[in-house]
């Protein structure tokens, strides 16, 4: 079975799709195979990748057009890396109906994944989710789905505020429908030592938070990054010696190493 990841924070605006589109990118690259959701119904991940929604193959379309799961898959230029891309609406009835499936069953997405990754020609060693911000039911079915939960947190003050609350919903999903969730490491975002708020912020979470809890790596704030975002292409893809890639190629290795030894 695939390790399944969730990247999830209250807080919009932390990195999260970055950090998926560049995870997902690097360990694909290292000859892993990844499935990149895109749960996130403002669609970051096919902007951030520059594809393209093709008719029937979306999260949409699996939940609200009962397309066969497997069948849903946007392939990418690396063969080791899909998508599950998650689909434009037209109306906001269809959002809503879309949202409601999740909300009346906590383990829809994890009965859909399983579908996938048992019929499907694609079998992924890793899945890699990008969740809205918040703990909408989307987000809860991601919890319930996964092995783990990866944490970015801006270096900012109100960013740290919400971590608690986060981790407080990570132990109820973990006590309430999934005992094997685990959060996999808080991962500090937009790190610039010459402001010393940034600098105090990451400060704290090192010192707060146990070693093995928190990556090592730190993302920086980075020009680049954003600007990659924009062209519609992972950053290692665009300057693999960039500073903001040489940061999430570093989290990639630390990632894999954590993976099953058949997997990694």
């Amino acid at each position: 079975m695939p390790k399944t990841i969730a990247v999830v924070s209250i807080k919009g605006g932390v990195g999260k799709t970055t950090t998926c589109i560049n995870l997902a990118a690097y360990t694909a690259a290292m000859g892993v195979k990844v499935l990149l959701l895109d749960l996130d119904p403002q669609n970051g991940c096919l902007y951030g990748m520059g594809l393209e929604v093709r008719p029937g193959h979306s999260l949409k379309d699996a939940i609200l057009n009962q397309v066969s799961p497997e069948k849903t898959l946007t392939s990418t230029n690396r063969p080791e890396l899909n998508v599950l891309l998650n689909g434009f609406f037209e109306t906001g009835e269809e959002l809503e109906a879309f949202q409601a499936a999740f909300e009346k069953d906590a383990h829809l997405l994890d009965t859909l994944l399983t579908t996938l990754t048992r019929e499907g020609d694609f079998t992924p060693d890793l899945i890699l989710i990008d969740c809205p911000a918040g703990v909408s039911a989307l987000t809860i079915n991601a919890l319930v789905t996964s092995d783990s939960v990866i944490l970015p947190m801006q270096c900012e003050p109100l960013s740290l505020r919400t971590l608690p609350q986060m981790l407080r919903s990570v132990a109820s999903v973990k006590s309430r429908y999934n005992p094997r969730l685990v959060v996999e490491g808080v991962l500090t975002t937009m790190f610039d030592p010459r402001q010393e708020a940034k600098f105090g912020v990451a400060q704290q979470v090192w010192t707060d938070f146990p070693e093995d809890m928190v990556f090592e790596t730190v993302i920086p704030r980075h020009d680049q990054l954003v600007e990659s975002f924009a062209i519609g292409a992972p950053a290692i893809d665009i300057s693999a010696r960039s500073v903001g890639s040489q940061a999430y190629i570093q989290l990639g290795r630390e990632l894999i190493m954590r993976l099953p030894e058949e997997q990694g």
